[in-house]
C-alpha cells in the first residue's frame, strides 16, 4: 500500500470507505424523509383547498338564507 493510500484510508475511517457509505446511506434516508414530507404537504394543500371550497359553499348558502329572511 502506498503512503497516499494509507493516509486516505485513515482519513475516512478505515477500509473500504465505510464512512462514505454511511454518509451516503444517511443522505438517502434524508431524501426519503424529504419525499415523504413533500407528499404530506401536497395532501394537506389538497385538504385546505377542499375546506376553502366547502367554506365558500356555506357562505353562499348563508347569504341566500339571510336574503330570504330579510324579504320576510
Amino acid at each position: 500500500m502506498s503512503a497516499a493510500e494509507g493516509r486516505a484510508r485513515c482519513r475516512w475511517g478505515g477500509g473500504g470507505g465505510s464512512a462514505v457509505l454511511r454518509a451516503r446511506a444517511e443522505a438517502a434516508g434524508y431524501r426519503r424523509l424529504l419525499r415523504a414530507r413533500a407528499a404530506e404537504v401536497e395532501a394537506l394543500r389538497g385538504a385546505v383547498g377542499a375546506l376553502h371550497r366547502q367554506l365558500e359553499g356555506l357562505r353562499d348558502r348563508r347569504s341566500g338564507e339571510l336574503a330570504k329572511y330579510q324579504v320576510r
